[in-house]
């Protein structure tokens, strides 16, 4: 038996200087010691290798700020299409504007026909009115009656108004007197209105 203890004592000391071995060589680091006591069955889960990421929180710095690239990116997106909608409004509001533009100058040419032709309107009429005063009244009354009523009437209210600039008195009332009654009485109502 003695031969047998020899034996298990050299066993234990090749064992120990084997660790000890392994542990100056893992301190040296040269060898790793988990590395290889990982690979054997019964100690792998004792000795499993962690492998540390050296580049662990440069990656997660990395990962926030293009999260905050992202987010900006998609902030800017948002903002484009606000604008691009902006400048859709401003284009549909420009194309208004120059229809309202359009239409201002319509009325505006409308208007200054119109003053145009009121202006021709009057300028006749006081011709008219003119040499209605300086006519046979008989005669002057046969033609107010063969014109529009609306026309006698302008014209007796612009010979109403000429007599009341030169202070004498209206012609008016006496060709009213000269007409048929029933015209003038229609005349006289229009006059009044």
């Amino acid at each position: 038996m003695n031969r047998n203890r020899r034996i298990f004592l050299l066993l234990a000391i090749n064992l120990a200087l084997a660790i000890i071995a392994l542990y100056i060589l893992d301190m040296m680091q040269i060898i790793d010691y988990k590395q290889i006591l990982g690979r054997i069955p019964f100690l792998r889960q004792t000795y499993a290798v962690k492998i540390e990421d050296r580049y662990l929180l440069e990656r997660s710095e990395l990962d926030k700020k293009w999260q905050v690239l992202d987010e900006k990116s998609r902030n800017f997106l948002q903002d484009k299409k606000k604008l691009e909608e902006d400048a859709r409004n401003v284009s549909i509001e420009k194309e208004n504007i120059e229809k309202e533009k359009e239409n201002v100058k319509n009325m505006i040419d409308t208007f200054e026909k119109m003053k145009a032709e009121k202006e021709a309107y009057e300028n006749r009429v006081d011709k008219v009115a003119e040499q209605i005063e300086n006519m046979d009244p008989k005669f002057a009354v046969r033609i107010l009656e063969k014109q529009d009523d609306l026309l006698i009437v302008d014209i007796l209210k612009k010979i109403d108004a000429r007599a009341l600039d030169k202070g004498g008195g209206s012609t008016v009332p006496y060709l009213l007197q000269l007409m048929d009654p029933e015209q003038s009485a229609r005349i006289q109502r229009k006059m009044l209105e």
